[in-house]
């Protein structure tokens, strides 16, 4: 096993947060609701949720069915949720948004922590969409940047950051920005199409 950006609290998640989507869809709850409903005394957490939901709209999209989802991550001592919003024009999906609520307590410079999600939610996408290593004969065969596709400037769709500001003890900025990034995403395509997808890469051009 190798180790990368944000080690088992990517792939963990993407199991987990899905699936609590998957329960809300159940009992017919909006995933947000869910949520603040699970974590009732969890004060951090239900801000930083009241923030997505108030920066993206998320109630009135959500029930519109207009292509939203949204993940939340407690890791390496930072709580991070990521809104997607997503669509789809003559077959092609299209990425429109990411709005990221961030709490990493207190925070000691804005610019690097916005600097670092950033970074975060571009290798998200690349680990959602495009990473794939594959074998033959015993090789890899992805042995450059040429075949193992990242994410290129044009592929990223506007990204829109809020921080949390508190005086908790400070958490975690290199890493806990990825884990929320393929849920959120594979919420938002539930969302849209009502397909749920337990696989990655995503390949939008087959759904």
């Amino acid at each position: 096993v190798g180790y990368w950006r944000s080690v088992y609290a990517s792939t963990n998640s993407f199991s987990m947060e899905c699936f609590i989507d998957e329960l809300a869809d159940v009992v017919g709850k909006d995933p947000l609701d869910f949520r603040k409903q699970l974590l009732i005394d969890q004060s951090r957490f239900i801000k930083v949720l009241e923030v997505a939901a108030e920066k993206s709209d998320w109630k009135r999209n959500w029930a519109a069915r207009k292509g939203i989802g949204l993940a939340l991550v407690n890791s390496f001592g930072s709580i991070c949720c990521h809104v997607i919003k997503i669509s789809k024009s003559k077959g092609v999906f299209k990425i429109n948004k990411i709005i990221s609520v961030f709490d990493c307590g207190l925070m000691v410079n804005p610019d690097t922590i916005k600097a670092q999600i950033e970074g975060n939610i571009i290798m998200g996408l690349g680990a959602a969409l495009t990473h794939q290593i594959h074998f033959k004969n015993g090789e890899v065969v992805e042995k450059n940047f040429d075949t193992y596709k990242m994410p290129r400037l044009a592929d990223i769709p506007p990204i829109e950051i809020h921080l949390i500001k508190n005086e908790e003890e400070p958490g975690g900025v290199g890493e806990p920005a990825l884990p929320p990034v393929a849920p959120a995403l594979a919420n938002a395509l539930f969302n849209l199409t009502g397909k749920r997808l337990r696989k990655l890469p995503i390949d939008l051009n087959q759904l």
